[in-house]
């Protein structure tokens, strides 16, 4: 009985390339278990041969608007998707399976949070101020002012001016109203009612 180097089968699935030597049947290197699939465990069972299990592994389902991708039924399953505000209202937030989170810059309406602009617009992705506020009282013995934080405000001077009666002189502005000192009639003539 001449040992021989023929191919023979040592019985146990998890080698490959079983042959002869020495008499005897000697298995081969392990077979390629790999599926190439992340969700399943791969292994070999020495009576039936590669078995691929399912895991709850964490993984990646390859879409950019899922978070938290996690194995089920061997498969990869996309998580909730990711938070995509970036609390601008001057972009119109998205998501796009392959790039991700996206910020596009709009012309709507907005407040620059500045009470003397107004009719603000985003323009370039932030609050740009329009034209400002009509602060005018009408009242030329106060300055029409604006602060940012607040408003208009009216801010009483002391301007000449004039309180429309052709009675008074040098009227001047205090308390943000016009008055003036009463015209001095006296001609000196007894003979006449001074008046005015």
């Amino acid at each position: 009985h001449t040992n021989s180097a023929n191919p023979c089968d040592d019985g146990n699935a998890c080698t490959t390339g079983d042959m002869c030597s020495g008499g005897s049947c000697v298995g081969g290197p392990p077979p390629n278990c790999d599926d190439g699939n992340v969700c399943t465990t791969d292994s070999c069972d020495t009576a039936t041969g590669c078995k691929h299990m399912n895991n709850v592994s964490s993984c990646n389902d390859g879409n950019a608007c899922t978070t938290n991708d996690t194995c089920s039924g061997g498969a990869c399953v996309g998580g909730p998707p990711p938070v995509c505000d970036d609390g601008n209202v001057c972009t119109d937030d998205s998501c796009d399976a392959i790039q991700g989170c996206l910020h596009v810059n709009n012309s709507n309406p907005c407040s620059d949070g500045d009470f003397c602009t107004t009719n603000d617009t985003c323009s370039g992705g932030a609050c740009v101020g329009g034209s400002p506020p009509n602060c005018s009282d009408g009242n030329g013995c106060t300055d029409d002012l604006c602060a940012p934080a607040s408003g208009c405000y009216h801010a009483n001077n002391s301007d000449s001016c004039n309180d429309g009666s052709a009675c008074t002189t040098n009227d001047t502005c205090a308390g943000g109203i016009c008055s003036g000192t009463a015209l001095n009639c006296n001609d000196g003539n007894v003979c006449t009612d001074d008046s005015c």
